[in-house]
């Protein structure tokens, strides 16, 4: 095994999203693009919580109070954020430039369809596969 496919198998954690009565998609957070932040995620999981959908993206409140970390103005569709601003985990289904800078934390390797046209308050529940 090379190098850096170890590197990668020990930063990016592989998370399941299910909405609930709506489906699932998969993707991973990675530790290297912020790592306080992730760590302080990945003691949260599973998190069971409600969505709160914007045009392009789908916020989920976390309360953990985090400052930017290695943050970014411009996202592509999949990125996983968390927006520090609103103390959310944020998954943009469209390229876009964010209200203000947030710390990309993982990406949407499958079915990022399921979060568009998601309703205010659907059930989501984020876990480690």
């Amino acid at each position: 095994m090379g190098l850096s496919k170890l590197s990668d198998e020990l930063s990016k954690i592989p998370i399941k999203i299910t909405v609930v009565d709506k489906g699932e998609a998969r993707g991973y957070l990675n530790r290297l693009t912020a790592p306080l932040t992730v760590e302080t995620i990945l003691q949260m999981l599973p998190i069971n919580s409600r969505t709160s959908p914007a045009m392009g993206h789908v916020s989920v409140l976390l309360g953990i109070k985090r400052g930017t970390e290695k943050p970014v103005d411009k996202v592509k569709a999949g990125t996983i954020a968390y927006w520090p601003r609103s103390d959310a985990l944020t998954i943009y289904s469209k390229d876009m430039k964010p209200y203000s800078p947030v710390n990309k934390i993982g990406e949407i390797e499958e079915n990022l369809e399921l979060f568009n046209r998601l309703r205010s308050g659907s059930r989501i529940i984020i876990d480690r596969v």
